[in-house]
């Protein structure tokens, strides 16, 4: 018989002694096989994974008619000292509008959206008792500096070219698909934002509207090392 112990309390972030200073058997399932939990649920467990939302309930936002590079939707800034990982961005289109294009598009950038104008959003711990609080500064149709400078790229794309017979809002309502994600499950790989670092995701169309989720994990910088 093997007895395998761990010490609870030791963060998968920090890596240092945490509140544990009892020893208790490693679990595992009827037939003997270890199990372990998977890292980013475990960061959940830790209380270090947040989202941050655009429209609620049944009440879309009015997403912008064109694009410009200073006006997301929706932006998110890591300050220096914070790291994030996304993993999840999704956007869901109520109506499209009468025009022929529909973009979304998520952007990286090694700077500081540094939002101005829009509302801010305080990113919700989705451990409900909140044990840790997000450093990142979220902001909802921020007007913000151009993030596409050296090193930025897009995390995510997509756009949808509608038919030339589809000319009314009242047609676009249930024309499909709706939902534009990327995920990390669906990826399989994701960025890490290391501060200063930004994202900002647009959702553009003709009289267009709809909801932005974000879901991140956040670390501080110095785990990473």
């Amino acid at each position: 018989m093997t007895d395998l112990r761990i010490l609870p309390g030791v963060s998968s972030v920090t890596r240092v002694t945490g509140d544990g200073t009892q020893w208790m058997a490693a679990r595992g399932t009827r037939d003997g096989s270890l199990f372990a939990c998977d890292w980013i649920q475990a960061l959940v467990l830790e209380g270090r994974v947040y989202m941050a939302y655009v429209g609620s309930a049944t009440t879309p936002i009015t997403l912008d008619a064109s694009w410009a590079n200073t006006d997301p939707d929706i932006s998110l800034d890591v300050p220096d000292g914070t790291a994030i990982i996304p993993l999840a961005i999704k956007v869901v289109l109520e109506a499209f509008g009468s025009t022929a294009l529909f973009e979304t598009m998520t952007l990286v950038s090694r700077t500081l959206a540094a939002s101005s104008a829009g509302t801010v959003f305080i990113p919700i711990n989705i451990r409900t008792d909140a044990p840790q609080s997000s450093n990142c500064s979220v902001y909802v149709g921020p007007t913000v500096t151009s993030g596409y400078t050296t090193g930025a790229f897009e995390l995510h794309r997509d756009c949808l070219q509608k038919a030339a017979t589809i000319s009314t809002a009242d047609d676009d309502q249930g024309h499909k698909p709706n939902l534009f994600e990327w995920t990390l499950g669906q990826n399989g790989f994701a960025p890490v934002l290391v501060g200063p670092a930004s994202m900002a995701t647009w959702a553009t169309s003709q009289a267009a509207s709809g909801y932005i989720q974000y879901y991140w994990a956040e670390v501080p910088e110095n785990s990473l090392k």
